[in-house]
């Protein structure tokens, strides 16, 4: 019990997902200084937020808590604005339960976060939620529920890191597996899931930061799976290679776990003075380190080559060492005092050893309470067993006189029938009339349902009729640009062509140039009108082209215009990529018309049959809540064309702050 408590423990923190490490070389800074500088330097609130989270995180790792809570708020600003990210943000968020001990509420964090990320269909979320899952079986090993731990490996978490591609994710998973089978001595199982666990971390991605870590962690698991089984030709090799990793982070908290994984295997293979400096130095590192865990679990493990090698008095020294130490568990003391009872019969000490063997048997008997308050239990049951046989002598004699009373008492039951006849027919009577009542409420369910349809299908008219009018305030400023522009320049092309032809002599070069300037921005202005008709790169190249020189054609010197985009399809229908087309225009001429703005970011994405639109300038907003009062035709149409794509259209401004529109349509 001691050894499984021990290393559940201990696997719990270095064991976890790259957001949840425990152990680490020490070889983050230049990824936080990546991470910094993308939140200086990028224009999305998006990316600003995600890319926050993980330095929180990092921070939080690294015990600069004020660094890390700074980084956290300012993701937590951001996330309400995406969904994605406050799905992301319950992860995050829930992390700092792990250290408060409140494992219940942990595990409800991370089922709601795996919940809340299934509706997205993306590599990435693919691979966070396999460890959010894998932190959830973790939780369930912690709660003596291997088998259920187990599952959630298996069935969920190794096919969802399969989908996501990441092949580090996978190594961890099957080491995971690996090590919920070592706690339940299935050593052999245990092999073949960290054969698989070593042949992913060797073909995985190295440019990972956490590659590293991973892989000296798996290998040091292996070490000690290997020398149980005392397959050490097999264990070397292992061991070799987390070595060629930890010797370049010599003082990293990694090397206490590698040094015991080396003690163990010279232990293993009868070098004990070897052993004992592999130990040494472990516990070298984990006291700087502040690992009481570990510390107390080398200095144990150092006891085994000492006895194999009759150095009595130095075990007894360390064991009396052990016992001292406050931070221990019931067990492990339960456990130092009977070696140590052994160690001083070994000294022929007889009466320390039968002092610590009284004292081993005193723990022993306080760790088996439960089998004692047992036994008190069965001697009260026996207690109460020989009281009830005298109670039954004393009511034999009562049973003849209880007998005439029951005769008195017919009179009583015939009553007490009558009355359940009619509470029988009083619940017959209310099943009846709330069958009824169930037969009305349909009804009106039915009459509900077709009021809501009737209210639909004046909506769609209502929404049609808005489309129309928005067509021919169209073609009116089709016509208006027609007469203003290409007419009176034709008009005045005519008067020049008619001077020229009434004069007899040759017409001056000046003349020809105007009529040809003329010609020039006719042909410009007739171009410009068919463009906002139906863009020509809209219907040969498809929609990202279309938006992206939408998106250059309306940018200024004065104004900067962004546009992203991402897995955007070409299987679109035309009418729909015309509709969404209008819905980015519209928002961009918003922007430009009244924000006073100096830059606009453009960010359409397609996932599957859902598509998403998101604008956002760094101008002058509005009041949200005055939006109904508008005269303007603008925002009406905008919102006709987004609910004829049954979307949803969602607006962040003030009239302090930048305005978003996060659009999302279904296509």
């Amino acid at each position: 019990m001691k050894k499984k408590l021990c290393l559940l423990l201990i696997l719990f923190f270095s064991y976890g997902l790259h957001a949840q490490r425990f152990y680490t070389l020490d070889d983050d800074g230049p990824y936080i200084d990546s991470l910094t500088q993308v939140i200086k330097s990028t224009k999305s609130d998006s990316i600003r937020g995600i890319s926050s989270f993980k330095l929180a995180d990092l921070f939080r790792r690294s015990k600069k808590n004020e660094l890390s809570d700074q980084y956290l708020l300012m993701a937590n600003k951001i996330a309400p604005k995406y969904p994605f990210l406050k799905a992301v943000a319950i992860y995050y968020n829930a992390a700092g339960l792990v250290s408060k001990g409140d494992f219940d509420n942990y595990a409800k964090q991370l089922k709601l976060a795996d919940s809340e990320l299934k509706k997205y269909k993306t590599k990435d979320s693919y691979v966070l939620r396999a460890f959010i899952l894998k932190n959830l079986s973790l939780v369930y090993v912690l709660q003596n529920n291997e088998v259920e731990g187990m599952k959630v490996l298996v069935n969920e978490a190794i096919p969802l890191a399969k989908k996501g591609g990441d092949l580090e994710v996978l190594s961890i998973l099957y080491k995971s597996v690996a090590v919920i089978f070592m706690n339940s001595e299935e050593r052999v199982k245990a092999n073949s899931y960290l054969k698989t666990a070593k042949e992913y971390i060797e073909q995985a991605n190295t440019s990972s930061y956490s590659y590293l870590e991973t892989k000296a962690d798996i290998y040091i698991v292996d070490v000690e799976n290997l020398c149980f089984l005392t397959m050490t030709a097999e264990a070397k090799k292992s061991l070799d290679k987390a070595y060629n990793i930890i010797k370049k982070h010599p003082n990293s908290n990694l090397s206490g776990s590698y040094y015991t994984a080396e003690g163990y295997y010279f232990y293993k293979t009868g070098q004990f003075n070897n052993s004992l400096k592999s130990y040494d130095k472990g516990i070298v590192n984990s006291t700087l380190h502040k690992d009481v865990l570990l510390t107390n679990r080398l200095k144990f493990s150092k006891y085994l080559p000492l006895k194999a090698m009759n150095r009595l008095e130095d075990a007894k020294d360390l064991l009396l060492d052990l016992i001292g130490t406050t931070t221990n568990f019931a067990i492990d003391q339960r456990n130092f005092t009977k070696e140590l009872a052994f160690i001083y019969e070994g000294l022929g000490d007889t009466k320390n050893a039968y002092k610590y063997l009284s004292k081993y048997t005193a723990i022993n008997d306080s760790l088996n309470i439960s089998e004692s308050k047992g036994k008190i239990a069965a001697l009260e049951a026996k207690f109460n067993k020989v009281e009830n046989e005298k109670k039954i002598s004393m009511l034999e004699a009562q049973r003849e006189r209880d007998r005439l009373v029951a005769q008195n008492n017919k009179l009583y039951y015939s009553l007490l029938f009558a009355i359940l006849v009619i509470l029988l027919l009083l619940v017959i009577f209310l099943w009846i009339n709330s069958k009824n009542q169930k037969k009305i409420a349909a009804q009106q369910s039915q009459n509900y349902t077709q009021n809501i349809e009737s209210l639909k299908n004046q909506k769609e008219i209502d929404v049609m009729q808005a489309m129309i009018r928005g067509e021919e305030d169209e073609r009116k400023r089709i016509a208006r640009d027609l007469h203003d522009g290409i007419g009176s320049m034709l008009s005045s092309l005519k008067i020049r062509f008619l001077k020229v032809s009434k004069s007899s002599e040759p017409a001056p070069p000046i003349e020809i140039e105007n009529i040809n300037n003329l010609l020039n921005n006719s042909i410009t202005e007739l171009r410009q009108i068919s463009f906002n008709l139906i863009p020509e790169t809209l219907l040969k190249l498809g929609l990202e082209h279309a938006l992206s020189d939408l998106c250059h054609m309306l940018e200024t010197d004065e104004i900067h215009i962004y546009f992203q985009s991402n897995e955007i399809k070409n299987n679109i229908p035309e009418n729909i990529q015309i509709m969404i087309y209008r819905i980015v225009q519209e928002l961009l001429n918003n922007a430009l018309k009244h924000s006073s703005c100096t830059e606009i970011l453009v960010d359409c994405s397609q996932n599957e049959s859902q598509f998403y639109i998101t604008v956002e300038d760094n101008g002058i907003g509005f009041d949200t809540t005055q939006i109904n009062d508008f005269t303007g035709q603008g925002l009406k149409n905008l919102k006709n064309r987004v609910e004829l794509l049954s979307g949803k259209m969602d607006i962040h401004s003030s009239q302090k702050n930048s305005t978003i529109f996060n659009i999302e349509l279904s296509i």
